[in-house]
């Protein structure tokens, strides 16, 4: 019983440092240059930061097609 109680501590204390780094949201907020920069530096994994730095540009993009502006035609002279 103390064996497998000793291995169950013991395996909780291992894992206990295996918790998954997070991403912060992509949003105006996270995506801002200070912002995105602050993200970048605070993130320890590559492959989150470039997941995060491909989430950010689809962000922008999504954003950029989003705003239009309202060009008139040229008048027509029939």
């Amino acid at each position: 019983m103390k064996k497998i109680l000793f291995t169950a501590a013991a395996a909780v204390l291992l894992l206990a440092g295996c918790e998954q780094e997070r991403m912060p949201e992509p949003n105006a907020a996270t995506c801002a240059p200070e912002a995105f920069q602050a993200a970048l530096n605070e993130m320890r994994s590559e492959a989150n930061r470039a997941a995060f730095t491909e989430e950010c540009r689809a962000f922008q993009k999504a954003k950029q097609m989003r705003q239009w502006e309202f060009k008139p035609s040229p008048k027509d002279n029939y």
